[in-house]
């Protein structure tokens, strides 16, 4: 079948093309990057093509895309006959090193999934191996796990949006929802592991919930007549919430890595085939996994990794037939850590930030008022505009001035609602430190520039004068620092002043008198 391509598609084929340097074209999950990869084919007739792929279920997907669009492929994969001469050679990364007598020329690699081991030995060797004139690499998430962009030699090409798509009616409008589950389960005490919550620590928690998961997952997605995909946090969690859906009488299937292949793909056949609507995995459907008729994701575990929501989120906004919208149900907290999925995100950025601070900014402001209910990005903004418009009175501090007792009362009044509330600004303070935590941590276990108890005064010290300029201006120092590679182990007693100066701005201080 001849495809169509869409002009964002060719414009973004067009400049990696015309650019003549390394560059990664990032498309939002469900933006066709099967198409560009043909585009980019057809366009270099006369080059040595050759496409690497990680993901061995797209080997059949892309090979059918090529083959029926009138370019014959030479295979490189367990399982495939290879034969020398196509118009394009397809290599599976893992299977090259075992063929590296087939002399395979490479003027220009394509890579999809660049996000995926691009660091990794086994990619590196390939390509020094190959050594290709033009590397094309494709990605819906151009950065790695701590936020970062995930190879700084290559250009990013970015022709559209997750946000531009969904108004094109290219990808599938998301509706949320955010039961009051979500809220009640606190993860503060789970450790950290490379960026992410370690998954035994999670597992402690989240094994206590499961039954609450599978009827939260069946009274607003399953009754409404959804198809379903959930993602869990690891095999035991998968395990645990099958059990919990066959005390529910839910038929359903599972995946992940202790099942047999043959298992899986059964499973993967009867969900495609609709034979069920229910799907419970941990990662093995996060990536290159394509059911257009899903239109529902459960967030069944938390993460830090801005990378993997995406991912996740992505699998249930590819357009379909008679598709309407597309539900993502977070029981986890994940969309007051990373937003929705129409907020722009700035890939490019090249030092560690929080996943919150990757979007140009966070339309949840409070993720409280929407508990329970079903809403969409458009209502979150309208609730953020008419916040915006309450009257702020501001004095200008009068010289010489000096903080009096109604501050601090005013602080101390304020303190209790100041820590309960969920602000972004709040969480990107705190997750930007953590991720600058882990990466002197890597680097030199006395280089850490907070540890667990600094951490807990800082917050302390925020809760009680907190503004967002305070948060922005703490957020900002912090990276500053970071930067400069200078450690922050004083950090509290530079929000002291901050908050003393930002103080003086903010609130109407009155010069104490006192009388002899």
């Amino acid at each position: 079948m001849q495809v169509l391509e869409k002009d964002y598609q060719i414009n973004s084929v067009r400049k990696a093309i015309d650019a003549g340097v390394n560059s990664i074209i990032a498309l939002p999950t469900g933006g066709g990057k099967s198409i560009c990869i043909l585009k980019l084919c057809q366009a270099m007739p006369d080059k040595k093509v050759v496409i690497s792929l990680r993901n061995a279920a797209l080997v059949p997907q892309l090979l059918n895309t090529l083959n029926v669009n009138g370019l014959s492929v030479s295979v490189v994969k367990s399982g495939y006959k290879y034969v020398a001469g196509g118009d394009v050679t397809l290599v599976m990364e893992q299977s090259y090193g075992r063929r590296k007598h087939l002399n395979i020329q490479c003027d220009v690699l394509l890579r999809d999934e660049y996000h995926v081991g691009c660091m990794g030995g086994v990619y590196i060797a390939m390509r020094e191996e190959l050594s290709p004139d033009l590397i094309i690499g494709l990605t819906a998430t151009p950065i790695d796990r701590l936020g970062v962009y995930i190879d700084k030699s290559m250009e990013l090409i970015e022709e559209t949006t997750t946000r531009q798509l969904i108004e094109l009616g290219e990808l599938a409008k998301p509706v949320y929802k955010v039961p009051s589950l979500s809220q009640e389960i606190d993860y503060s005490a789970v450790k950290m592991y490379r960026g992410d919550f370690s998954v035994s620590g999670l597992d402690l928690i989240l094994l206590e919930h499961c039954s609450l998961v599978a009827q939260q997952t069946l009274d607003d997605a399953l009754s409404q007549g959804r198809k379903v995909m959930l993602f869990a946090n690891s095999i035991n969690h998968v395990e645990s919430l099958s059990e919990a859906f066959d005390l529910l009488g839910v038929e359903h299937e599972r995946v992940h890595s202790q099942r047999s292949a043959e298992e899986n793909d059964e499973s993967i056949r009867r969900y495609k085939s609709n034979e069920v609507r229910l799907i419970i995995n941990m990662s093995m459907l996060t990536i290159g996994f394509d059911d257009p008729t899903t239109d529902c994701v459960v967030l069944a575990r938390p993460t830090k990794i801005l990378r993997l929501y995406l991912q996740i989120i992505g699998r249930c906004l590819r357009a379909s037939k008679g598709k309407t919208d597309a539900l993502i149900l977070d029981l986890a907290q994940c969309i007051s850590t990373h937003g929705f999925a129409e907020d722009y995100r700035d890939f490019t950025r090249k030092t560690s930030k929080s996943a919150a601070i990757m979007a140009e900014r966070l339309s949840v402001t409070n993720i409280g008022q929407f508990v329970d209910g079903e809403f969409t990005y458009s209502e979150s903004i309208e609730r953020k505009v008419i916040k915006k418009k309450s009257p702020v009175i501001r004095r200008k501090p009068r010289d010489g001035l000096v903080a009096s007792k109604e501050l601090v009362d005013r602080a101390v009044s304020n303190r209790v609602a100041a820590l309960h509330r969920l602000n972004p600004r709040m969480e990107k303070l705190v997750s930007t430190i953590e991720l600058v935590n882990i990466v002197y941590d890597q680097q030199d276990e006395t280089s850490k520039m907070l540890d667990e108890v600094a951490m807990v005064k800082l917050v302390a010290l925020i809760g009680f004068a907190y503004s967002d300029s305070l948060v922005d201006s703490c957020t900002a120092l912090v990276e500053g620092l970071h930067a400069q590679n200078q450690s922050i182990r004083g950090l509290p007693l530079k929000v002291s002043n901050l908050i003393t100066t930002i103080a003086m701005q903010e609130l109407s201080v009155k010069e104490v008198v006192t009388k002899a």
